[in-house]
């Protein structure tokens, strides 16, 4: 008995070519393009081989070298095979195609074979493709060998000793296969048929009696099972591991080591990937014995044996390109360019190539590389899996699984090892308990975490493995209560048009349970099942690519001959059961009924602020690296890393034109007849570092924090120091919310602003002289606030405002009546709730009776 497993396979091919295998047929095709029938006229023998053509790109589809088949055909005019070179007799059959892996030139060459003038001897076939195939397997013993014999049934031989034949393909287990052109079958019966067709047809179905893997059937009927959808037998390839239960390094000697092996149980399946080709020159020749015009091509050797296209290898090269100078054209000269031109251009620039093995690897952190070249130093894991803990199977959150499922069994060499992990299994099943591991499946691997469930079976005793996430990996969101609502006293409300009542849930309960496919399929013995059967829902990507693959690579025109319907099995559960269907139906009517659901209009999306942050341009005129960095102990500038790779600065042009629309934002109000001249100034405040003179200040009141009584607008140029912007900062102590608001307008540092806001607002509470800033305090958290919240800037305002709400109630906070002034303004400085995120589309945590409290 041949080993099941994919591959070392023999596949046999006898087929009739006679005479009679060149009546037309007609068969139909899909319907055109305006839904109209159409049909077209093909030979017996040309319908017959598209079962031939499509079993030999299987083959070549599933890449498998030892998929191998070979052709003979009888009823042909000459004779060549084994047995008539040998013995003789055996004439008009000949060894078309020898046995080997087959090819697209295997394809071609079966697609070439025409009916003959001759009539041929089935049995004669029969018994020279058993003696091909036993002489190329030889002692063979673990290949399958299988025999295909197609037939019209026609043709009149000698059924004599017919017995032998069936008595040699036993003795060879060999799996036999007839197909009858128009053969009755279950629901058909060929009309006319004649006579020799007739007791041929009741000679094969005798023979397919009497041999044990034997099968007959009609053409139509193997058509159509070429068409199911089909797995791909795949044998997993098992890893040898230590399974490890204790702590083998600080406790070694009470730590057990078992051995084990790793196999994969599922795996994704995809469909075949496109691959780009060339069309190379075709020429016509004639094969050797000159019975057919072949179309052959040009293979790189100049030879006539290439195929019709030729892939196309990708070739990597590293090219360093100079930067570009700049234009000295005029505009005018530019815009006459066309693209084709300035694409030209920008290929002509001169380039320095380098190989790969100068390369360095590098990580982007922020505005800058951090530069690796020899990488860093791994992990120093150790191949294995160890136990970390267990946990109650009940416990288990079915949504951490992530990735494919493996199998984990003791090794087959060991009886000790099999002992051992057997008794740690069974201990598992009876405690249902789950083990929770962690896998390094190759040395200094990273490791990774799985959860083992047992498996205990009459056989063998195995568990099965399945990766789950790190900490890392987990993402918790909160949602609101859907039958507990609050109003903003904190009292829970009972009626309310977002709240369920016993009506509504019963309804939707109905029109759950009608959609019910627990019990909508009827079973062979009458009884009701499921509908949904995991095995038989195939992926349509893959299989419906890989009949229209096979489909074109046979068919000429694709226009004449188009690709034909999917087989029904594989659009089997695109519809739900038409019973359920109209059940769920009725359900839904009256579900709407009592929702009382009425249409809602599309909602038309506002336009939101886009923030387009460039990492660069915060870094140029107006900050440096002092600015941000601030200054060491000894008042020297700290510098950046030696190891950061500085990218160049691209924020240059928007600085300039960011104050050429704050100069003519100027000139505009001032010609709109503004009273003074310094209230046309107080309305801008130009960037840091202007070369402008600065205004002297009026005299403010002697306090140690300036009065915002007193306080005028900034002057349009001050320094740093005027401002009282610390190190690291672009929002001064001095005037927060005229450096907040005009740092706003610059569109590329809002979520730095808001941060700074922060801080300043903290340090300005802290810093007061009695309740003198507690306005400008509250203010700026006014501003901070709404800010916020246009800018999606959410979750930074709800932060801030629980630290400082701690800050104020904390010890050594001396200004903790700030926090009474908050709680007087309430809701236009609190939390920002989910309700006023989702109105400007955006997210927060907090609900409406959060913030109240």
């Amino acid at each position: 008995m041949p080993a099941d497993r994919a591959g070392y396979t023999v596949t046999m091919f006898v087929i009739d070519v006679s005479p009679s295998l060149g009546k037309m047929r007609t068969i139909q095709l899909p319907p055109g393009p305006d839904g109209e029938s159409r049909s077209k006229e093909v030979t017996n023998l040309e319908w017959a081989l598209q079962f031939v053509l499509l079993k030999v790109q299987e083959m070549i589809f599933n890449g498998r070298k030892t998929d191998q088949c070979g052709v003979i055909l009888f009823g042909t005019t000459k004779s060549k095979n084994c047995v008539h070179s040998e013995h003789g007799g055996y004439e008009n059959v000949t060894e078309y195609i020898p046995i080997a892996h087959p090819t697209t030139k295997t394809l071609d060459m079966i697609s070439a074979i025409r009916p003959s003038t001759v009539h041929g001897d089935a049995l004669d076939g029969l018994i020279v493709a058993i003696q091909t195939q036993a002489i190329h397997l030889g002692k063979k013993a673990s290949w399958t060998r299988k025999i295909v014999l197609i037939t019209d049934g026609e043709s009149e031989f000698a059924t004599s000793d017919w017995e032998t034949t069936a008595e040699k393909l036993n003795e060879l287990d060999v799996y036999t296969t007839f197909i009858g052109i128009d053969f009755d079958d279950e629901g058909y019966t060929e009309k006319g048929k004649s006579e020799s067709k007739r007791k041929n047809e009741v000679f094969y179905r005798e023979l397919e009696s009497q041999v044990v893997q034997g099968l007959l059937g009609s053409c139509y009927q193997a058509l159509e099972d070429c068409a199911l959808p089909e797995v791909k037998p795949i044998k997993p390839t098992a890893k040898n591991i230590t399974f490890i239960i204790g702590d083998h390094e600080v406790q070694s000697d009470e730590a057990i080591e078992i051995s084990a092996r790793v196999h994969k149980v599922t795996s994704k399946a995809s469909a075949v990937t496109l691959k780009k080709f060339i069309k190379r020159e075709a020429t016509n020749t004639n094969d050797v014995d000159g019975d057919a015009t072949m179309k052959t091509y040009a293979d790189d050797n100049g030879g006539g044996t290439g195929t019709t296209f030729a892939a196309v290898e990708r070739e990597t090269k590293y090219i360093v390109k100079p930067q570009p100078e700049k234009d000295t054209k005029t505009e005018t000269q530019t815009q006459t360019q066309t693209q084709e031109e300035l694409a030209q251009e920008e290929e002509e620039i001169p380039g320095i190539q380098v190989e790969a093995e100068d390369l360095v690897k590098g990580y982007k952190y922020g505005a800058t590389w951090v530069l690796v070249e020899d990488g860093f130093e791994r992990l120093p894991t150790k191949m294995g899996i160890e136990v970390i803990g267990f946990m109650h199977a009940s416990k288990l959150n079915r949504s951490y699984l992530m990735g494919e499922v493996y199998c984990l069994s003791a090794d087959h060499n060991s009886a000790r090892s099999q002992i051992a992990l057997s008794s740690f299994i069974r201990a598992m099943a009876i405690k249902d308990v789950l083990a929770i591991v962690r896998w390094v499946h190759s040395s200094e691997a990273e490791p990774r975490m799985a959860v083992c469930s047992p498996v205990v079976e009459p056989v063998a005793d195995y568990m099965f493995m399945v990766r789950v996430p790190f900490a890392e990996d987990i993402r918790n969101y909160t949602f609101p209560s859907l039958d507990n609502l609050k109003n903003r006293k904190g009292e829970s409300v009972s009626k309310h048009p977002n709240l369920t009542t016993d009506t509504m849930v019963h309804a939707m309960e109905k029109w759950v349970d009608a959609m019910d496919l627990m019990k909508a399929e009827e079973q062979d013995d009458g009884t009701k099942g499921p509908w949904f059967d995991t095995s038989r829902s195939y992926n349509p990507a893959i299989h419906r690519t890989k009949q229209a693959l096979f489909h074109a690579a046979i068919v000429n025109d694709l226009v004449k001959d188009p690709l034909p319907p999917p087989h029904p099995e594989l659009t089997r559960y695109f519809q739900c059961p038409g019973p359920v269907r109209d059940k769920a139906k009725k359900s839904l009517e009256k579900l709407k009924k009592v929702l009382d659901v009425k249409l809602v209009p599309p909602k038309v999306a506002g336009k939101k602020k886009v923030n387009v942050v460039d990492a660069t341009e915060h870094v140029g005129e107006d900050f440096s690296v002092a600015d941000l960095l601030g200054e060491d102990s000894s008042g020297a500038s700290i510098e950046p890393s030696a190891s950061l790779a500085s990218l160049s600065l691209k924020g240059q042009a928007k600085h300039a034109s960011v104050r050429g629309k704050a100069t003519r934002d100027a000139k505009r109000l001032s010609d709109n007849g503004n009273d003074t001249e310094d209230d046309d100034d107080d309305g801008l405040v130009p960037p840091m570092g202007s070369t402008r003179p600065a205004q002297k200040p009026k005299p403010q009141l002697p306090t140690p924090s300036k009065s915002p009584a007193a306080k005028k607008s900034p002057p349009k140029s001050r320094t740093r120091a005027e401002a009282d912007i610390r190190p690291g900062r672009i929002i001064g102590n001095a005037f927060p919310l005229d450096d907040f608001k005009s740092n706003l307008e610059r569109g590329d540092v809002v979520s730095k602003a808001l941060q700074d806001m922060g801080d300043v607002i903290t340090e300005i509470v802290e810093e007061s002289f009695s309740t003198q800033r507690y306005d400008e305090a509250l203010s700026c958290m006014k501003e901070m606030r709404n800010t916020a919240l246009q800018e999606d800037d959410v979750g930074l305002w709800n932060t801030f405002l629980q630290a400082f709400k701690k800050k104020c109630a904390s010890k050594g906070f001396k200004h903790k009546d700030f926090w009474d002034r908050v709680k007087v303004i309430g809701m236009a400085i609190s939390l920002i709730t989910d309700k006023e995120a989702d109105r400007h589309e955006g997210y927060s945590e907090f609900t409406e009776m959060q913030a109240v409290q």
